[in-house]
């Protein structure tokens, strides 16, 4: 299996920014947050989801016979 660019970018971005949050927060900031401030936690959770669907969708679209040209950077049809 191979990961394409936008992929790799998109997982290296949220490896970096867990390591980023791991370092610099208490333990528990995750539970904090989620009490403190759920509209921000569900915000990020969203956006994490939003992230991580560029990793998981290509796969699935190529996997179930459908374009992935758009995401690719190749034209859909030859001579385009």
């Amino acid at each position: 299996m191979s990961i394409g660019n936008h992929a790799f970018v998109a997982l290296s971005s949220a490896l970096m920014t867990a390591q980023f949050l791991t370092a610099t927060q208490a333990r528990g900031w995750v539970v904090r947050l989620m009490d403190r401030e759920p509209i921000v936690f569900f915000s990020c959770l969203l956006g994490t989801v939003g992230c991580g669907m560029c990793v998981v969708v290509p796969p699935i679209r190529k996997a179930l016979g459908m374009s992935t040209s758009q995401m690719d950077g190749a034209p859909d049809a030859p001579g385009h």
